[in-house]
């Protein structure tokens, strides 16, 4: 079995709907590549026919190496993601999501701008969100407190399809804990990592239904700092809390406290994320 170049790395959790047609538009894109390729299925611990069908279609022989990994309860995307460059073993590493939002036949663009050496990393950048008015709200809010805090011009971190050249995933890895996924953009690029976008169409998710939760938004917010204190900006801006609500505290405005809260259960989290980074490595 040849080493595929280009690896492709499917976090799932319960897309039994969209587990068909996401394979077959992936054997077609990915049969026009002028390169090896694989694909790497990583199911999140799924409760529906996911497992089965993933293992049904290991048995049928396949144009394009596909291999699958199943973790045994639900992890997250960021543990997903990580079994999945775990086993990839190509030199260029791509992940999409299974919700087929973002259409497979985008992946050629993106590792086409690896190859030619423009970037090290590369995002894409959904055009026309067809989301929910909360979501793309919310999104847009992430967004654009990265980039403040960065100082990156990148509009859309947290999509979840990105090529990536193999070194740049592996000097990630020990950042792939909790729910960093969404933060490997502005990472790389503090690394000293190329960091490009690219616009890709945004469809409406036909089958299926999105997963995305309330949890998420506060997971981001306390992995926030973590990342935020890479940049003097991040530190700034928590300084800034520490100082506006000890000011409050002191000409006895009680909700003062509310920020000092939020300074110490942030600095807590923060704190708790580098022991389990220093621990895995």
């Amino acid at each position: 079995m040849s080493t595929p170049l280009v690896s492709v790395v499917v976090p799932m959790y319960n897309e039994e709907a969209n587990l068909s047609e996401l394979h077959a538009r992936l054997i077609k894109v990915l049969a026009g590549l002028d390169a090896a390729c694989e694909i790497v299925y990583v199911d999140d611990g799924s409760t529906d026919n996911t497992p089965e069908q993933l293992e049904m279609l290991l048995l049928q022989p396949q144009p394009i190496c596909t291999r699958a990994v199943r973790l045994p309860h639900r992890r997250g995307k960021t543990a997903a993601l990580s079994a999945g460059f775990a086993i990839a073993r190509g030199s260029i590493l791509v992940t999409t999501d299974a919700d087929l939002q973002e259409p497979p036949e985008v992946l050629p663009m993106l590792v086409s701008k690896l190859r030619s050496g423009e970037a090290h990393l590369v995002v894409a950048w959904r055009q026309q969100r067809q989301d929910t008015l909360l979501r793309v709200f919310a999104s847009r809010l992430f967004n654009s407190a990265l980039r403040w805090i960065t100082g990156l011009s990148l509009h859309d971190m947290n999509c979840g399809t990105k090529a990536m050249k193999r070194e740049v995933a592996e000097n990630l890895e020990g950042w792939l804990i909790s729910d960093m996924h969404r933060y490997l953009p502005v990472l790389a690029a503090r690394m000293g990592y190329r960091v490009a976008e690219a616009p890709v169409p945004h469809v409406v998710r036909r089958r299926g239904r999105s997963r995305f939760g309330a949890s998420r938004y506060l997971r981001a917010a306390i992995d926030l700092l973590p990342v935020s204190l890479l940049w003097w900006r991040g530190w700034l801006l928590w300084l800034l809390l520490v100082a506006s609500s000890t000011l409050l505290v002191a000409t006895r405005y009680p909700f003062g406290w509310l920020g000092l809260a939020a300074a110490m259960v942030w600095a807590a989290g923060a704190l708790r994320f580098w022991l389990r980074r220093n621990r895995r490595e």
